[in-house]
């Protein structure tokens, strides 16, 4: 109790008393008023206490026991390399395990893809290991005193690399390894990279990672496999415990998805051939739009087209000065960069066989040509030049760009004067000088006789490009809209049209998921109608009918339960008139069960070599931790208590006042 406080009560009793003393002057010669006396100063007396509310810290101590994690992986290589029973029966013993869980206090987790809490047994399903994961976990507990023991073979399939990452110093960790750590004589396809897609009557390159642990020299065959016929095939010759680069070059012959299988020979005794066998597809393409820019500057603005458009497949980007030979029949969609007269006859051109233009101007664009060639614009002609900033037409409704933030866009910069529409042109972006609609258009789209057309107000794009990347750190999404808009101009019709995405092999078990898009007349994403499904197993005849999952912008269906197997697919609406057909294969394949050992050097660089445990060796590790307990750590808990209880208080308060009551009413002063 503060001095303050025990003042404070002091000044309260002396108040009562002298409140009492005022009110029975007489009390020493008259016995009532003794009597009286007393009953008024515990009611004053008490009615200062509740108005103080005297308050005290109270200390209350208790102890806790240290943390102790036990982390069991469930994927499915352990039920490969290790006996589910004994490890279920392991837990069972954890649980039931008194002296253990007095020293401690025990909570059990699972971990595959995922952590979660390991309330019944082990089922070791998952398709997937992520030990990074729960590293990441273990080290997120804040308190200190914390034991892990992770019981795993210690192979990977997701996630970041775990033997580059530590435990925090408050956890002590133990592992009890789960398989053979004894290594098979074993050789393996690594890895397989294949582009997304190549050309018809181009090759395309196929490269493939090859290994091995046997310690002797080995010379195995290569073949890469189409439809059960072989491609291509090579002899590797691999040295002991070595890996091998190769690399196949094969012609695309026909459009279409190509299902590749890349086999590898087995060394004689080899018992784990599932990992000598990989399979990778490639779409082999016809033809794709082409772009020609044309322009006699040399400017950062023609880089910013060859950039975004380098990446994308459906695109295909040339550039040329005036001087350059052209013949503009073999493009879909010429952008002029800044015309100057000596655009005049490729212009012509152009317009004569209905090819879509795209005409970007600035500083350097002559418009007194432009106006000339009747193109549904006239520029007033003023030397001078501005900045102009952007501002997105709500209104506009050819394509989407909502998921770019041109509001905040670097100014482009163009010749002064004001601008006049004399064609029916939808407006993309406003211009803005110092934040005031000047009420000119920046950014227009049009068509006509089925030959699109877009003119540009303004040059240095590329700013908007590098602005993106600094609030976004990435360029992907500016420039799937950049392609969007050029593949739009790009196209002489465009009709409502469904796109299907879906992955032409899948491994089963992977969270894989087929995307439905579809685009309304105005290339817009349109999501009004509904959509239905029809899968059937090719070798089975299973068949799947099912309502495809509606978002903000496509349609879904998940994939991940399906089992291995060849599918068909038919996409329909009741609404609409459209319908799209295709196919994917679902593969009998687990990364998990590729392992054919434990991978104990991955371990012993998170884990001291010392702190790990073969799992026969399970009832050792269990008796040091009976052994080695740490001490319970003792908790301090101050808080502040009031110092008395109101509602008793308050009852004693009504008591007193009531007994003076009684008493003056027996004594008849009342």
């Amino acid at each position: 109790m503060s001095s303050q406080l025990m003042l404070l009560l002091l000044l309260n009793l002396a108040c009562a008393l002298g409140l009492t003393l005022i009110l029975y002057r007489n009390l020493l010669k008259d016995k009532t008023q003794r009597v009286l006396a007393l009953f008024r100063f515990l009611s004053f007396f008490l009615l200062g206490v509740l108005l103080i509310n005297p308050e005290i810290d109270a200390t209350s101590y208790s102890l806790e026991k240290p943390k102790l994690i036990f982390a069991f992986d469930n994927s499915e290589s352990i039920k490969k390399l290790s006996k589910p029973s004994q490890i279920n029966q392991f837990v069972n013993e954890i649980r039931n395990d008194e002296e253990l869980n007095d020293s401690y206090t025990i909570d059990l987790i699972k971990f595959g893809s995922n952590l979660s809490s390991l309330d019944d047994s082990l089922s070791f399903s998952e398709p997937n290991t992520d030990i990074s994961r729960l590293i990441e976990y273990v080290n997120s507990i804040e308190k200190d005193n914390n034991r892990l023991i992770i019981s795993t073979d210690g192979n990977q399939t997701i996630g970041e690399d775990y033997s580059l990452k530590s435990f925090n110093n408050n956890i002590s960790t133990n592992a009890l390894i789960l398989g053979d750590t004894i290594s098979e004589i074993d050789s393996k396809i690594d890895l397989v990279n294949l582009n997304n897609y190549t050309y018809l009557k181009n090759k395309f390159p196929v490269e493939v990672f090859v290994s091995h642990n046997n310690q002797e020299s080995t010379t195995q065959r290569l073949e890469v496999v189409e439809n059960g016929k072989v491609l291509a095939s090579k002899n590797l010759e691999m040295l002991a415990g070595s890996s091998v680069k190769t690399e196949f070059l094969l012609p695309a012959v026909s459009v279409g998805t190509k299902i590749l299988k890349v086999r590898l020979q087995p060394i004689s005794g080899e018992k784990n051939i599932s990992n000598n066998e990989k399979i990778s597809s490639i779409d082999v393409i016809d033809s794709r739009s082409k772009v020609l820019l044309i322009s006699d500057l040399i400017h950062p603005d023609i880089g910013f087209f060859n950039r975004v458009l380098e990446s994308s497949k459906e695109l295909e980007f040339d550039y040329k000065t005036i001087e350059d030979p052209i013949n503009v029949s073999e493009y879909d969609l010429v952008i002029f960069y800044q015309p100057q007269l000596s655009f005049r006859n490729v212009i012509n051109s152009v317009i004569e066989k209905k090819i879509n233009y795209f005409i970007i101007g600035g500083s350097n664009t002559d418009y007194r040509f432009l106006n000339s060639l009747n193109l549904g614009f006239q520029k007033q002609l003023i030397a001078s030049t501005e900045e102009y900033s952007s501002a997105l037409n709500s209104d506009f409704t050819l394509f989407l760009v909502n998921e770019l933030n041109l509001n905040t866009y670097p100014p482009l910069k163009d010749k002064f004067g004001d601008l006049q529409l004399n064609r029916n042109y939808s407006v993309l972006l406003q211009k803005e000088l110092n934040g005031i609609d000047v009420e000119s258009p920046l950014w227009i789209f049009g068509s006509e006789n089925d030959v699109k057309q877009s003119i540009l107000f303004g040059e240095n794009i590329w700013k908007w490009r590098t602005r993106h990347y600094v609030e976004n750190s990435s360029f992907t999404e500016f420039d799937k809209t950049f392609q969007k808009i050029i593949q739009f101009l790009s196209q002489s019709k465009f009709q409502n049209e469904v796109i299907v995405e879906v992955e032409p092999l899948i491994n089963s078990g992977d969270n894989q998921v087929l995307k439905v898009f579809y685009y309304n007349s105005n290339f817009e994403i349109d999501t009004r109608f509904d959509f239905n499904i029809k899968l059937e197993n090719l070798k089975s005849g299973d068949v799947i009918n099912s309502r495809l999952l509606k978002s903000s912008e496509a349609y879904t269906f998940s994939l991940s339960e399906l089992k291995p197997g060849n599918y068909s697919y038919s996409i329909e609406s009741p609404e609409t008139d459209i319908r799209r057909n295709g196919k994917f294969e679902i593969l009998d394949f687990s990364a998990e069960m590729q392992f054919e050992n434990a991978n104990i050097e991955d371990l012993q660089k998170l884990i001291e070599k010392e702190n790990i445990y073969l799992f026969s060796e399970k009832s050792k590790l269990i008796s040091l931790l009976k052994i080695n307990k740490p001490k319970a750590i003792q908790k301090s808990i101050k808080k502040s208590e009031s110092l008395i209880n109101f509602k008793w208080l308050i009852l004693l308060l009504a008591l007193t006042l009531g007994l003076e009551w009684f008493f003056r009413k027996y004594k008849g002063l009342i």
